[in-house]
């Protein structure tokens, strides 16, 4: 930090007893606890809407988040003399979940059911549904109708060009010539991952999943979009959500998908840690049969194979670094131990 940014600091009220360089910027120790001050990288209206959801999760009583801290004029954002801007959030003498620690895992994912169930609560007042009052049934009806003509939500819409993502490396990958390690083994099991990925894209767009789509849809249900262990936070006895700039109306399930398959990968898709992950947000949040199958359907899909392989279609291909290759063949080793666990459980229905 730099003495025209330590000067921003004063157009706050605040006292600092210490600071130090983390999470991408300085995290103070304040007399009104600690901060962390940030460069801006968006524009103004991207914090106001985070603080939107942040003070609105406050005053339900989820306190436990990355709020905003308004300078002395009351703006979200501060500028030093030459025009660079900045934030200041609270912040929390905590560490980053450990994705080694089970402990920490539960405890990430039982804070994401008790966060589910206050975003619940406060979706009306966020106004994510675009419609208002007299425009709801009309908005609903639509996304019915598109529900039952089989066309994508946002979800599914996902999935959709996922997988058209991946026939297009195929397609690349297949008149290729002089293929490099990497893309010699891409080219041995895409086949395979691509047939997966429109299995569980079909699967995706069934008409059992329509309901609870739609429900997502017209009563703003919302997901925090980006829950990482990386963005929970543990501190003693309390655990903290950080980082909701990626906030959206979706259906709450994409949540769990995401930090059960990267926990996941993690432990070799062990079948006791999901159980565990699983019955811990069922706990606080319960899921019915259909939430279940949409999760699994989820999990069905191969995200980290296309994510290597979308990685590697939008690079410098005349180089691929050797960690690349590694990560190809981790995927590919986890597949069977995957696929296993998937089965297994579907078996159930």
């Amino acid at each position: 930090m730099n003495e025209k940014s330590e000067k921003v600091l004063e157009q706050y009220n605040i006292s600092i007893n210490r600071m130090i360089r983390g999470r991408g910027g300085i995290i103070i120790a304040t007399g009104q606890g600690y901060k962390l001050f940030t460069q801006c990288e968006k524009p103004d209206k991207y914090y106001e809407r985070e603080n939107n959801i942040t003070q609105i999760l406050k005053s339900a009583g989820f306190g436990n988040t990355d709020t905003y801290v308004r300078n002395n004029e009351g703006q979200l954002v501060s500028q030093d003399e030459d025009g660079r801007r900045y934030i200041l959030k609270d912040w929390f003498d905590a560490k980053e979940s450990d994705v080694k620690d089970m402990g920490d895992m539960c405890r990430a994912v039982s804070m994401m059911a008790y966060l589910h169930m206050a975003l619940r609560e406060a979706g009306s007042e966020l106004k994510i549904n675009p419609c208002g009052e007299t425009e709801y049934k009309e908005y609903a009806q639509a996304e019915l109708k598109a529900c039952q003509n089989r066309k994508e939500t946002a979800l599914r819409k996902t999935y959709v060009k996922h997988t058209r993502e991946l026939k297009k490396a195929y397609n690349y990958l297949k008149q290729k010539k002089g293929r490099q390690t990497f893309e010699q083994l891409a080219f041995k099991h895409i086949g395979d991952y691509y047939e997966e990925a429109c299995n569980a894209s079909e699967r995706l767009m069934d008409e059992r999943f329509d309901e609870r789509l739609l429900d997502a849809a017209v009563n703003g249900e919302i997901s925090h979009g980006s829950y990482t262990y990386h963005n929970v936070l543990i501190g003693g006895k309390d655990t903290y959500v950080v980082n909701f700039d990626r906030y959206k109306n979706e259906c709450q399930i994409s949540d769990l998908y995401q930090f059960i398959r990267k926990v996941m990968e993690k432990y070799n898709w062990e079948n006791s840690v999901f159980y565990r992950l699983l019955d811990e947000y069922d706990r606080i949040c319960p899921l019915d049969d259909n939430e279940l199958e949409l999760l699994m359907t989820l999990l069905s899909y191969p995200e980290k194979f296309w994510k290597i392989i979308n990685q590697y279609i939008n690079s410098n291909k005349s180089w691929i670094p050797d960690k690349n290759v590694d990560k190809l063949r981790k995927v590919i080793e986890q597949n069977e131990r995957r696929r296993e666990l998937i089965d297994k459980i579907c078996c159930v229905w």
